[in-house]
């Protein structure tokens, strides 16, 4: 659920936004507001979220984002149906998919420190730190950036993220007991890549990266019905305790004329739960005049399901694997997005997003952000 932030347009951003970040780095402070907000009075999220950017000297930029999420909503499970006398997790009774409410918050927060070495090669080292009540998540990154050439018209990027995560899970057994324990997992992200300025106005990059997931990776909140047919139970969700994924990132920005530029990404994932992904952006950003800049996108994506995906309440008895979770299924989405850019004053601007996703399970969901940045 995030809302990519918005550009400001020139010759210099729309080449150097997918070679290098820290070169064009400035010095801000941005307050922002997002609401997320699904059909059928599903999840609602509210976050406001702080961050800063600030040159030290000409080597290096030390960046902080903090945000706090608000989450509330109801999420689709399997649970015992009241109605047809069903009390508890056993086979007392039927069982409904239905939604279950729950209220969350999440306060996350970030590190990114640039390094710029004497050849004017970049290093980047990140932590990452988010807690809700039943997730802890704590990461760290490191990336180098080699430009080949005096001139930074290609470079070469390599970079690894590692993550751990603590899980509180809940034992849905025939018991009904609800236990709850705590689990862990991690996550290891290499990735590699190449940029390329083909002209003055135009340049692309092409990245590589594999994911390798360890340890709980179930979702301690959907179940799944086993043994509908002889003795029908809510189970947990149950999935692999290993995942590898791969896949390949590719960018191109062009200026069309001196006031249009075009953004493309296309990305690529599969992994070894046979989930396999395509992800399409298109993006324009039209500079009206000298103060405001207009923005408009379409993004399409696409996945297939899971081996031990099924959202039927008859079919999981014996097997190893089993998850009811929407989000393992097959599924396209499209979403529209909009965004203005107001520029106050030379050091002051305002921004305005809209999104609206449309995936084909007939999840529907709007993205509202605004937010101030201040350069100093």
């Amino acid at each position: 659920m995030q809302l990519k932030k918005l550009i400001t347009l020139s010759k210099v951003t729309a080449v150097a936004i997918i070679t290098s970040n820290a070169l064009y780095a400035e010095n801000y402070v941005a307050v922002e507001y997002l609401q997320y907000d699904e059909n059928d009075n599903r999840v609602s999220v509210s976050a406001p979220s702080l961050s800063v950017s600030y040159d030290i000297g000409t080597d290096y930029n030390l960046k902080i984002d903090v945000v706090n999420d608000a989450v509330s909503g109801a999420s689709p499970v399997w649970q015992p149906d009241s109605g047809s006398g069903a009390s508890s997790r056993d086979n007392s009774g039927d069982y409904v998919y239905d939604n279950e409410s729950f209220d969350e918050s999440r306060t996350a927060g970030s590190i990114m420190l640039t390094t710029r070495l004497d050849n004017r090669d970049e290093l980047y080292t990140g932590i990452d730190y988010s807690r809700e009540t039943d997730f802890d998540s704590k990461s760290a990154s490191v990336e180098y950036l080699h430009y080949t050439d005096a001139s930074h018209n290609r470079s070469i990027n390599v970079g690894v993220a590692y993550t751990y995560n603590e899980i509180l899970s809940y034992d849905y057994d025939d018991t009904g007991s609800g236990a709850s324990q705590k689990e862990t997992g991690t996550s290891i992200n290499v990735q590699a890549g190449i940029s390329q300025i083909l002209s003055d106005s135009s340049a692309l990059k092409a990245e590589l990266f594999t994911i390798i997931d360890d340890g709980y990776l179930n979702n301690p909140h959907t179940t799944v019905i086993r043994d509908y047919s002889t003795n029908k139970r809510l189970d947990n969700d149950k999935r692999p305790d290993k995942r590898l994924a791969y896949g390949v990132n590719l960018k191109y920005n062009t200026l069309i004329t001196d006031d249009l530029v075009y953004k493309a990404n296309y990305r690529f994932y599969t992994d070894d739960w046979n989930i396999d992904s395509h992800t399409l952006d298109n993006d324009l950003y039209y500079e009206l005049n000298k103060d405001i800049t207009l923005g408009a996108g379409l993004r399409y994506y696409t996945q297939s399901e899971a081996d031990f995906y099924n959202a039927s309440k008859d079919f999981f008895t014996s097997q190893t694997y089993a998850s009811s979770d929407e989000r393992l299924s097959s599924f396209d989405a499209l979403t529209y997005k909009a965004s203005v850019d107001y520029k106050i004053t030379d050091k002051l601007s305002y921004n305005l997003g809209a999104q609206f996703y449309s995936q084909s399970t007939g999840l529907d969901a709007t993205f509202f952000t605004t937010g101030l940045k201040y350069r100093y």
